[in-house]
């Protein structure tokens, strides 16, 4: 799905207006908050949006979660050197109520952990709606996934949509990283710029962004955190840029390498 050039250069001057306004108003200490006060907000998105199967939201997306027969993405078979038979275990980070991964991987055993930190409240939400998801969602901070994980568990981390959501998205990163195998990914998908659009209020409390092939992560303060520089010599980044539902969309791949170097 691409937008017109007319549409694109207005997103970029209201990105440029918000941003400029953002910086003013954090400057005067008039903008930002408690990243909790944000979470009430979340539920109430999320039950108007699974309410009247996903009429209200996007009603193909709640179609390929709820399906349990819905075969895992190939972007993300690519990422898992897993053979015919073998198990494949996989954590979502930030899942919401359902979790977007595929369900199903022909040939192969598919374990997915989804965790977010309104996992019981997501629970209780599903229930009242009369939903039976593919998955529950569990009770999980990014922030702190070696309390609850062993480190190098898991073929696969994945985060949608998630980490700009979070109170410290560069530590969520960080405990990803800790509890996949060497050799395997953590893998991000995120909007662009959402700190910005939405005024760094509630839950939207960082933009993440391509520059020049890195990820960088910034709160519209004074704090940038570069992918690359984060992990430079136990992993390596790969990035690309896509458009989805009109929007741009920042997608980093953290390989961990295999043969990390010890620690005296």
């Amino acid at each position: 799905m691409t937008e017109s050039p007319w549409r694109q250069r207005l997103r970029r001057v209201k990105r440029v207006v918000n941003d400029t306004r953002s910086r003013i108003l954090r400057r005067l200490g008039k903008l930002g908050g408690d990243w909790e006060e944000g979470l009430p907000e979340e539920l109430k998105f999320w039950n108007h949006a699974l309410k009247d199967g996903g009429r209200n939201w996007v009603r193909s997306e709640y179609v390929e979660r709820m399906d349990p027969q819905f075969e895992l993405q190939p972007e993300l078979r690519a990422l898992m050197d897993v053979p015919a038979g073998g198990v494949v275990r996989i954590l979502d980070v930030g899942c919401g109520p359902l979790t977007r991964i595929g369900k199903v991987w022909p040939g192969r055993t598919l374990e997915i952990v989804p965790v977010d930190p309104l996992g019981a409240e997501y629970r209780d939400l599903l229930q009242r709606l009369g939903l039976v998801p593919p998955v529950w969602p569990q009770v999980g901070h990014g922030e702190k996934l070696t309390e609850i994980f062993p480190s190098n568990s898991f073929d696969l981390a994945y985060a949608s949509n998630s980490l700009d959501h979070s109170y410290a998205p560069l530590l969520a990163i960080q405990q990803m990283f800790a509890v996949v195998k060497p050799g395997c990914v953590v893998y991000l998908w995120h909007f662009a710029h959402v700190g910005v659009q939405e005024g760094y209020g509630g839950l939207h409390q960082w933009n993440f962004d391509i520059v020049e092939g890195d990820l960088i992560l910034t709160d519209g303060r004074k704090v940038r955190h570069s992918l690359a520089r984060e992990f430079e010599g136990v992993g390596r980044v790969e990035c690309e840029q896509q458009t989805f539902l009109g929007q741009e969309v920042a997608i980093a791949k953290l390989h961990k390498l295999r043969n990390l170097p010890k620690v005296n």
